[in-house]
């Protein structure tokens, strides 16, 4: 089997106060053995951070995306996330068109039934809407859950083996994989969750996929304290888990997250406080926050 090179780091340049910022350039010149700093992935103009989660199905009519398709333009919304049915391609071209064309960064994830390999043609459907202006794909989703798996039961060394051979189609066709978010309330802890599907992509050696990977993160938030660690600040814990098997960070966006409450105007505090913070205050690797309507 193929085994790439030694991952070597973009090469450092000195900054005025005598730092070392990486080597940035287009995202599409890295190869697979460099890795991809977070400054290189893209973002929308005038990037805020403001996402949110499409209509939980996988297409629309037109006359329901234009609807809907005018509401986030009119709440300044960057990131929308959205659902492919596996690797069909067509359904949601309209839908894309309308994202790029008013300035929103589209995050696909293609909907896949368990831990499987997808069925169809994944490159090709990689391939037809990198074209159309999508550059996030995600692959699979909350897989620490029992339900989301075909065996019954959550299993990152499964996981880590679909995972890596969807992630390389993807890289090859010009796509950035995500690794699929995980639950808070998966019956596997998604903090072990991710540290050990990280460790099994190191055992088999296909770790040189996380050159051009980014992290899914569900950071549901609840009525907790604003600064509950296992909160909407959950992500900060992944980044941790990244750093001590990369020495980096994964960029990450939020494609699920919320706060529901019995009473509106707490849920519409906790609103407020979330796309504040990611606007005003986020670190530089989490790029967006997705509220789940």
């Amino acid at each position: 089997p193929f085994t790439p090179p030694p991952t070597r780091t973009p090469l450092p340049s000195p900054t005025p106060d005598g730092t070392a910022t990486p080597v940035i350039k287009a995202f599409n010149l890295y190869r697979i053995d460099e890795v991809m700093p977070y400054q290189a992935f893209p973002r929308p103009a005038n990037d805020n951070g403001w996402g949110v989660h499409w209509i939980p199905t996988v297409s629309q009519e037109r006359g329901v995306v234009d609807r809907f398709v005018a509401e986030v333009v009119r709440m300044n919304i960057k990131w929308v996330v959205f659902l492919n049915d596996g690797t069909n391609i067509g359904a949601n071209d309209y839908l894309v068109d309308k994202l790029v064309a008013n300035g929103i960064m589209p995050v696909m994830r293609f909907y896949r039934a368990g831990v499987l390999p997808y069925d169809g043609d994944l490159g090709a459907a990689v391939s037809h809407y990198r074209a159309r202006g999508v550059y996030y794909f995600q692959l699979f989703n909350e897989p620490n859950i029992n339900v989301e798996n075909h065996q019954s039961f959550a299993n990152p060394s499964n996981y880590a083996r679909h995972w890596a051979e969807a992630a390389e189609i993807v890289i090859a066709n010009g796509g950035l994989p995500g690794i699929g978010a995980f639950s808070p309330g998966g019956e596997y802890s998604h903090y072990e969750f991710l540290d050990r599907t990280l460790r099994m992509l190191e055992f088999n050696r296909k770790d040189y996929l996380l050159n051009h990977t980014w992290r899914s993160v569900h950071n549901y938030h609840g009525t907790r304290p604003y600064n509950d660690p296992d909160g909407y600040f959950l992500y900060r814990n992944y980044d941790d888990i990244v750093r001590s098997h990369l020495g980096r960070s994964l960029p990450i966006i939020g494609t699920e997250g919320g706060s529901y409450a019995n009473d509106p105007y707490t849920e519409l505090e906790f609103i407020r406080w979330q796309y504040n913070y990611v606007r005003d205050s986020a670190e530089p690797y989490y790029f967006a926050y997705s509220y789940w309507l």
